[in-house]
């Protein structure tokens, strides 16, 4: 899954004036304890499909990303999105740019499975200036994206996560445990290029709130474990439609419980200079 969001954002941030080793795929699942593709990309990308058919949640991470243009050498675009539209505002610049569920991109031709773990089979997609980590479920979906433009003569950087799919529209009646995986970049300079995954555990209690946490977080574009090996959220609250967000940027979480009986929840995250997106299954 390709997202054309960042040709949106860094196209006007350019005109408004302003990749990383590979490591084989054995050794990924070798590294992080997950099984060999367990799906097709086909398989995937034929659900995928029906899962966007169906959504009516769409929630976006910060835009983080750095541009050669010395008067926006770094730049944070914030996201507020409502159903399947985002809008983001850049601060220096003022730019403000809303994208819709129809600005994603399907091509998958340039895909590969490379794990699956916690019965959720992970996609790797990428080219010369461009890599993508994606996965879909079956009610929803979550990405997380790294990509360099050169657009007017400048060049820009971007990193972002997505998620979304068909909320459930209520919150469970008891308590609830979800587990599935997480990938993300560093927001930093350092380490832009590089992929992180790891494990994702989310829990609902009677007070009406979640507990996220994301665990053995490992750098997969150099096959060793990062310096930051754990992402926790305590006391999320969630609406009666079943969405769910707390903190600012930096420090944040947004997603929602998606299908039949609260069957998934995905969503996006910041914290501790990671910016990624996860999935999980009840």
């Amino acid at each position: 899954m390709i997202t054309r969001l960042t040709f949106v954002l860094a196209t006007a941030l350019a005109l408004a004036g302003c990749g990383g080793g590979s490591t084989p795929a054995n050794d990924v699942q070798t590294g992080t304890g997950s099984q060999p593709p367990q799906e097709s990309v086909a398989d995937i990308s034929a659900r995928l499909a029906g899962i966007i058919s169906r959504t009516d949640s769409l929630v976006v991470s910060t835009w983080y990303g750095e541009s050669s243009n010395s008067a926006f050498p770094t730049f944070r675009a914030r996201s507020s999105c409502s159903g399947t539209t985002c809008t983001f505002l850049e601060e220096q610049s003022g730019l403000s740019i809303s994208v819709s569920l129809d600005d994603l991109d399907l091509d998958t031709s340039r895909s590969n499975a490379i794990l699956t773990k916690h019965g959720i089979t992970v996609l790797d997609t990428r080219d010369s200036t461009n890599r993508n980590l994606a996965a879909a479920m079956n009610h929803s979906a979550f990405s997380i994206l790294s990509n360099r433009d050169v657009l007017e003569g400048t060049t820009v950087w971007n990193r972002l996560s997505t998620a979304g799919g068909d909320l459930t529209r209520s919150r469970p009646s008891g308590t609830a445990t979800w587990t599935g995986l997480m990938v993300g970049v560093p927001t930093g300079i350092a380490g832009r290029t590089d992929f992180l995954q790891g494990d994702a555990a989310l829990t609902y209690d009677f007070a009406g709130s979640l507990d996220a946490s994301f665990t053995g977080i490992r750098n997969i574009t150099r096959n060793r474990a990062y310096s930051v090996t754990s992402v926790r959220f305590n006391d999320i609250p969630v609406s009666s439609n079943g969405t769910f967000q707390v903190g600012l940027t930096g420090n944040h979480i947004q997603g929602g419980l998606y299908g039949p009986g609260h069957a998934e929840t995905a969503g996006v995250f910041e914290q501790k200079g990671i910016v990624g997106s996860f999935g999980a299954k009840r």
